[in-house]
């Protein structure tokens, strides 16, 4: 069933936990995150990027993803992840997307923010749902300079400015690769959550173990984003299946992204571990 993105924030946010936001790549991932979500009885937020848009055909692919999520027993919204540009964002919302991140971080805060009020312009005239980023998120390949930590000066500001409805932020998790835990700043989300009140949003959640989300969701995460972890558990089910029928692989793919995102839903859900 459709779900509203606010409101899994929000919920989650409220209950003490953290909505998991799982990016996917194909249709096959799109069907093991939903039938995990269902398994688990948990709403979560389907996420999808331009490059995957652009390769499946955006129209084909948001049309199969809503019509998996309008099939669903709990509460999905569809979210156009890490869109740098405001008019593959109204392209997004023209098509039905539930809500949309424009990532402004590697400009200057002043206009990064002009770009987010300009995002967040049409999307409220279509009631939807905008998460911003401040700071810029490690990525594997990029120099390491590019990486850029929130300050709660910049947190402070782009919020009160820019009118998004979450806030991404960068406290030392790492675009498709966990570090370290002693990387991750969790004090940093703690001083910012205090600061602007904002539901935040920690990208780079592959590989963290339970006790660090724990933390990081105490702190002020309300929603966490994980993609890389569901890519590795899809190939190990295709690499385990490399002499069989291509449906044969296809489905050992699914149970995989299957049972990691049972996981990952199960540890950021406060005391509701599921089997």
């Amino acid at each position: 069933m459709r779900g509203s993105a606010k409101n899994l924030v929000t919920s989650a946010q409220a209950r003490g936990e953290a909505v998991a936001a799982l990016n996917i790549d194909s249709i096959d991932t799109a069907m093991g995150v939903i039938m995990a979500a269902e398994s688990a009885k948990s709403g979560f937020i389907l996420q999808v990027t331009v490059e995957t848009l652009e390769i499946w055909g955006w129209e084909f692919l948001t049309k199969t993803l809503l019509e998996l999520i309008n099939q669903a027993h709990v509460p999905i919204a569809l979210l156009l992840d890490h869109a740098k540009n405001p008019e593959s964002i109204r392209r997004a919302i023209d098509l039905g997307f539930d809500a949309v991140m424009y990532d402004g971080s590697a400009l200057p805060l002043g206009d990064n923010l002009a770009a987010t009020r300009e995002v967040v312009a049409y999307a409220q005239s279509y009631g939807v749902f905008v998460e911003g980023e401040v700071g810029h998120v490690a990525r594997d390949g990029e120099p390491a300079q590019w990486e850029h930590l929130t300050s709660v000066e910049e947190a402070t500001t782009y919020w009160s400015r820019a009118g998004v409805d979450a806030l991404a932020v960068a406290v030392g998790s790492k675009h498709g690769h966990y570090r370290a835990k002693e990387d991750v700043h969790v004090e940093r989300v703690r001083e910012i959550a205090e600061a602007t009140r904002a539901p935040l949003v920690l990208h780079g959640g592959s590989g963290m173990p339970a006790d660090l989300f724990s933390d990081l969701i105490q702190a002020g995460i309300a929603k966490v984003n994980v993609g890389t972890a569901l890519r590795r558990a899809w190939w190990a089910g295709i690499d385990a299946t490399r002499d069989q029928k291509p449906r044969e692989a296809l489905l050992a793919a699914r149970q995989r992204v299957l049972e990691r995102s049972h996981k990952i839903i199960a540890q950021l859900q406060k005391n509701r571990l599921f089997p």
